[in-house]
């Protein structure tokens, strides 16, 4: 990445967690109450170069904070840090990513083959998303998070039958992106075709597309770098049982 554009991405994600640029090349850590992840038992950190920025409910905000201070000065967290920290019952689940994000320069414009069409979504649209949600797994869907009331939306068709989706979301300074495949479809790239679309729509409204997948989904991680995305940074994702 270039230097610009390296310089942009720290200051829209040092505005995101609210602190200033340069905390982020200090150790430490920044916990972050969010009033959307309140009841979730919700811990999510991002490492930032050498700062972990965590996002948690509100509820954990206080005992994360003790737990920090017991391990002396400027603690990273950690996803491994924080299961130590409590007791194994209270811990429900805890996954790791990466994000990725795109330098315009670098995209890489992909277009399904025929007869495989890609067009934008619409509401009336909603019905075949549907059909599509429902044959693929659940955890697949959650992960995706594809929604044609998102602020850009695509999908690829055969005939009326859609076999692939993607959309994206403002999140700070940056479109997030996700996308889903028919299993029948897969290997087609057609998940690499609509993020180049996606982003292009991005760069059109001034954001840069950002896209997030599990460290252990290996085809998640290769459309990001089919579409010239680069992986930027790791992500952590703990969920704790509220007392």
């Amino acid at each position: 990445m270039s230097e610009r554009f390296d310089d942009r991405l720290a200051e829209i994600w040092s505005a995101h967690f609210g602190c200033r640029r340069q905390d982020l090349a200090l150790p430490g850590t920044l916990v972050v109450p969010r009033e959307r992840l309140t009841d979730t038992g919700a811990v999510h950190i991002v490492q930032l170069h050498a700062r972990a920025c965590a996002e948690v409910d509100p509820q954990l905000q206080a005992e994360l904070v003790r737990q920090l201070a017991r391990r002396g000065e400027s603690p990273v967290l950690t996803g491994e840090l924080l299961k130590a920290s409590v007791p194994a019952e209270q811990l429900l689940s805890a996954d790791r990513g990466f994000i990725f994000h795109l330098e315009p320069d670098h995209l890489i414009v992909r277009f399904p083959e025929p007869p495989i069409t890609l067009r934008p979504l619409t509401e009336s649209d909603q019905p075949a998303l549907l059909k599509l949600i429902d044959r693929c797994q659940p955890g697949e869907v959650e992960d995706a998070y594809i929604q044609i009331d998102h602020e850009i939306a695509c999908g690829c068709f055969e005939g009326l039958r859609m076999v692939a989706a993607a959309s994206g979301y403002r999140r700070s300074g940056f479109m997030d992106l996700g996308v889903l495949t028919d299993p029948s479809f897969r290997g087609r790239r057609l998940a690499p075709a609509m993020v180049a679309a996606l982003s292009r729509d991005a760069e059109a409204r001034n954001f840069f597309a950002m896209y997030r997948c599990d460290q252990a989904n290996r085809a998640s991680r290769r459309v990001a770098e089919a579409s010239g995305f680069t992986q930027y940074f790791e992500t952590e994702s703990v969920t704790l049982a509220l007392a």
